[in-house]
């Protein structure tokens, strides 16, 4: 290693296509005004009160009663009985232990040993560093519930024992006799026992886990294909947080009694540009020799609605080989109803094998007539078609709430869970990281939402995994392809990059040495894409695949780039916001739609949660009465929230500011993204519904499914076809004229021609002072700036406060009908003039008095304050002396990293990336200091990006938080200042490291707070 050349190492682990990703840049604003009207304009708009959050909640019990009224029809089952060729009987009781180190299979019915008794589905840890280990599942059952008389199996057919999903590794014993093994954490698998049954059997089931690949810490990892989604268990510790890997028998353990001609799959594939459907059928022989002379009957019927068959065949089948077949057969169809999220209309294939008048095998199949795909010859390549109108998905993320409604047996919820999706405007559930149980999918077949199914991978493929992963995938394209929801794959969850740079001491280069011996690089990555895009070919051709979901090594070399951006939590993870509101992007392969996996903030669980379902040792307060989010176990609030809101003290408020700043964020970001739907086609919030107390609280419902006010907000940014309102401003001058951009956002696949109608309001006024209207245009599955409301303002009288003005906008169909609104509020001050004598130093210290009308500069001796932005040593002295005779002075530090000294003690600005939130001490939070707008920049920047570090005594007026990382700050954290007030001498000094540039002169709560400081009220 010593002598090999390191940039020559360097090349070898180069991303294989190169870095050729670029950032989106915004689609130009047309310079399209509204009219200003004198009158109405001939549409009247019936403005909408906005709700409180309480009648929202009363609202959303009442729409979901609606729309179970509305989806019950379509769960009817009008196909008719077939004959019964299959016998089962559901195998549930059990008893549980895990093995020691060490014990063999022999050892298994040690007298000494303690079982537990257990019903299946059961799914539990140890996980994280303790999550490598075994354990024995063992029943006993008799075979007589399927035999027949005299104890024997009725002629021709054989004994099966079937498992819908064990996670992770499944040994099966009979009598102890090995019949077979599977590996994964979601496929159903099956063994024919015949040979081992007895009067009386016993079934052990060895239950292994590991270590997932994405691994446990900054080394530790093993060979589970898991990424970080699964059911999770009832355990405040582990279970409930994030989906641990834990490991278990989760699924259905059945023995069936089945004819040895036995039809095992029936996957049926719609065509509805030629009216017929190519039916894959899946027959196992289970003799050992060939079987011959079947006949086939095929009979394609409505499923959920009454009607008259669309379809049919009868043929012969030639001969069944020893194993599976698979035999495919091509049916014109006529009289068919297309499958959409409104209307999901269901088939049934109901296919019958019979030999000599009399039926061998016969079963039924669920299908719908749907096509969905991506095309990859539109500019830009990649966008969605549905039944062949262009379609945009919406939705949010799933980490376990659907897998424990099957597993508890709660159909009903299940429906609610997918109903309260629909209710707010979702098309579409990214069922993270995991194939789940099939019942999920057939519940989203019958209720009319697609979904998104990804391979159980996370960052990383271990290289003796790669055959494995290529298995895994067949039998995740094999679980979902008859399920007509389905409309897209990935398989893998954020790739993280693992190669040497050009520094040594990079994270790239690091996860190279810890990593690079344990799993693939990014070129042998894209060989198992292409490997796995040809597997899923094999068992569907029709699947639309995105290689990754939030790609953290991009680009993919084949089809649609996808990132995840948490910027309103993971402060500018992405991209910063006031950039994502503007029409930035991040870096993605050019030349794509774009996607966008996850996104969110997090808000706490409602409040009769915490207090009702919580552990009462995470409720305890300090000794002063005081609570903190720290005391939840893996919440995010406490590290994260300095960032974008004032720090709590108690339960109440901590859950009603995280959840406004959650409802703040989502509404946001989605508008940001939708405004963008030129390039992006889909988007999924994260997450809508939680398995668990605390279990991931970015989502918008907690696990009672009682929403958070983000539920309201995504609901109302998913409107289909809405208006939306965007201005970077949102605290003016009377003087100003701000200009609102109206954007009609259209996610239909339906264009159509509009009138929009706006005016402005005087907050607590009847009618509007100013109106606008404008006729537009919107095409199908896109968004657009419809033109710009030029919003002016009355003089404010001298000596009132702040006016809130209400600026409305309402769109009109084509026959005059309303079809959405939306109300936007601004800030409307006056101008500050201080009556002040001030001594400037400095280029920006004498632009700012300058600015601050009505400030007269003078000599140092004459004057009332010395304001400086210089911090050139010498100035720093003589603003030093001037404070330290009793003198006021502010000293404008730089917007970069920078030192001085005043006296004794140094002051320093330390780098806390760009901050969107400055929290105030009591008398200053009236000053309005988030999401300053920068007028050079045009878009929203950051509040301040550096803190001030000094011994100097005083007080922190303008601050963030200290922030210790996810596990490392408990109670009231610190605070680092962004204007400090401090006693020197006999004056005052006051230090001010808030951005200023390009912001000032355009946020009113800045300038005032300025005004404060430099007039020393």
């Amino acid at each position: 290693m010593a002598d090999q050349d390191f940039f020559r190492e360097i090349a070898k682990t180069k991303h294989p296509i190169g870095s050729t990703d670029k950032e989106v840049v915004p689609v130009p604003v047309p310079e399209i005004y509204f009219k200003e009207t004198k009158e109405s304009c001939g549409l009247t708009a019936p403005w909408k009160e906005k709700q409180t959050f309480e009648e929202q909640c009363d609202g959303f019990k009442k729409d979901l009663e609606a729309m179970r009224i509305k989806y019950r029809p379509f769960l009817e089952n009008f196909l008719p009985k077939l004959p019964g060729t299959l016998r089962q009987t559901e195998i549930k009781c059990f008893e549980f232990r895990y093995l020691d180190k060490g014990e063999v299979f022999t050892e298994r019915n040690d007298p000494d040993k303690e079982w537990e008794k257990v019903s299946v589905p059961d799914y539990r840890g140890p996980a994280e560093e303790n999550g490598k280990w075994k354990a024995y599942y063992r029943c006993w059952f008799g075979a007589d519930e399927i035999m027949g008389e005299g104890g024997r199996l009725p002629g021709g057919h054989r004994a099966v024992l079937a498992f819908q999903c064990v996670d992770y590794i499944a040994r099966v014993y009979v009598n102890g006799n090995y019949v077979g093994g599977h590996e994964g954490l979601f496929a159903p698998f099956s063994f024919d026992v015949t040979d081992y049954l007895q009067e009386k059997n016993e079934l052990v089931v060895i239950c292994e886990n590991d270590i997932p690949i994405l691994g446990v810490g900054p080394v530790l990892d093993g060979d589970k294909i898991y990424a970080a989604t699964g059911p999770g268990w009832d355990d405040p510790a582990v279970g409930w947080h994030h989906c641990p890997a834990g490991a278990g028998i989760f699924g259905k353990v059945t023995l069936e009694c089945r004819p040895e001609i036995y039809i095992d799959d029936i996957f049926v594939r719609p065509d509805i540009d030629h009216d017929s459907a190519e039916i894959r059928l899946g027959v196992y022989n289970y003799t050992d020799e060939v079987q011959e002379g079947f006949d086939l009957s095929i009979s394609l019927l409505p499923r959920n609605y009454e009607g008259g068959e669309i379809g049919s065949l009868k043929t012969v089948i030639a001969y069944a080989g020893p194993g599976k077949n698979e035999y495919r057969y091509f049916v014109p169809l006529k009289g068919y109803r297309l499958w959409n999220m409104e209307t999901p209309w269901l088939y049934g294939a109901q296919v019958v094998i019979s030999k000599d008048g009399r039926v061998v095998s016969a079963r039924s199949g669920n299908f719908g007539m749907k096509k969905f795909v991506s095309d990859e010859n539109s500019v830009p390549k990649g966008k969605f078609y549905l039944n062949n109108e262009p379609v945009v998905l919406r939705g949010a993320n799933e980490m376990g709430h659907l897998q424990q409604c099957v597993m508890q047996g709660d159909f009903e919820q299940l429906i609610d869970d997918i109903l309260i999706a629909k209710l707010c405007n979702m098309n579409y559930y990214r069922v993270t990281q995991r194939p789940v149980q099939e019942e999920i999918y057939d519940y989203f077949d019958m209720l009319g939402i697609m979904h998104q199914c990804d391979l159980p991978l996370f960052g990383f493929l271990r290289r003796p995994q790669f055959a494995e992963a290529l298995r895994q995938t067949v039998e995740m394209e094999h679980l979902i392809r008859r399920h007509v929801s389905t409309c897209m794959v990935t398989f893998i969850n954020e790739p993280m990059c693992i190669r040497r740079t050009e520094d040594p001491n990079d994270k790239y280069s690091k996860r190279y040495e810890a990593k690079g011996h344990r799993h693939l690089l990014r070129d042998e990555l894209e060989a198992f894409f292409a490997a796995a895009r040809k597997a899923v070919y094999i068992e569907n051709p029709d699947r639309v695949i995105k290689n990754v979901e939030g790609d953290y090594d991009a680009p993919t070399a084949e089809g649609m780039p996808d990132f995840h951006s948490y910027t309103m939590w993971y402060t500018n993870h992405g991209e910063p916001i006031g950039r994502l509101m503007r029409g930035y992007l991040p870096p993605v392969k050019a030349g794509w739609m774009i996607g966008c996996g996850e996104y969110g903030a997090e808000g706490l669980d409602n409040e009769n949660i915490i207090r009702n379902m919580y552990p009462k040792e995470w409720l305890q307060t300090d000794s002063q009465g005081r609570w903190y989010p720290d005391r939840i176990v893996g919440a995010q609030t406490h590290s994260v929230q300095g960032d974008w809101y004032q720090e709590q003290d108690n339960i109440s408020d901590w859950v009603r500011e995280s959840q406004i700043h959650q409802a703040r964020a989502t509404k946001l970001m989605t508008d940001a993204y939708r405004r963008r739907g030129d390039v992006m086609n889909q988007t999924a919030i994260h997450l809508l519904i939680d398995a668990w107390p605390s279990g991931w609280m970015k989502t918008l419902l907690d696990c009672r499914r009682q929403p958070k006010r983000a539920y309201f907000a995504y609901r109302e940014s998913l409107v289909p076809f809405r208006v939306n309102l965007y201005t970077g401003r949102s605290y003016v001058y009377e003087d100003e004229t701000v200009e609102v951009e109206a954007w009609l956002l259209n996610d239909t696949g339906k264009s159509q021609n509009v009138r929009i109608i706006a005016g402005a309001w005087n907050d607590g006024e009847e009618q509007p002072y100013m109106t606008f209207e404008l006729e537009a245009s919107s095409d199908a599955a896109a968004a657009g700036c419809a033109g710009r409301i030029p919003v002016r303002f009355l003089n404010l009288d001298a000596e009132t406060g702040p006016r809130r003005v209400c600026v409305k906008a309402a769109v009109f169909g084509s026959d005059g009908r309303l079809i959405n609104q939306e109300a936007i509020m601004l800030d409307v001050y006056k101008r500050i003039a201080l009556d002040i004598k001030a001594h400037a130093v400095g280029k920006e210290a004498k632009e700012l008095c300058s600015y601050l009308t009505g400030m007269k500069e003078c000599a140092g001796p004459e004057a009332d304050i010395w304001v400086s932005g210089s911090i050139c040593q010498e100035d720093v002295d003589r603003l030093a002396r001037h404070v330290e005779d009793g003198g006021r002075g502010i000293l404008l530090l730089p917007e970069a990293a920078a030192a001085c000294r005043i006296g004794n003690e140094e002051v320093r600005t330390r780098a806390c990336g760009d901050l969107f939130f400055a929290a105030a001490t009591e008398g200053f939070r009236k000053y309005p200091l988030s999401m300053l707008f920068n007028e050079e920049k045009g878009y929203i920047d950051a509040t301040a990006a550096f803190t001030i570090d000094t011994g100097l005594p005083g007080e922190d007026l303008i601050y963030t938080y200290d922030k210790k990382g996810f596990n490392g700050s408990c109670g009231a954290k610190p605070h680092l200042p962004f204007v400090k007030r401090c006693t020197y001498g006999n004056g005052e000094l006051i230090l001010v490291s808030l951005g200023r540039s390009g912001r000032v002169g355009c946020n009113a709560g800045l300038d005032e707070l300025l005004g404060e400081l430099i007039g020393g009220k």
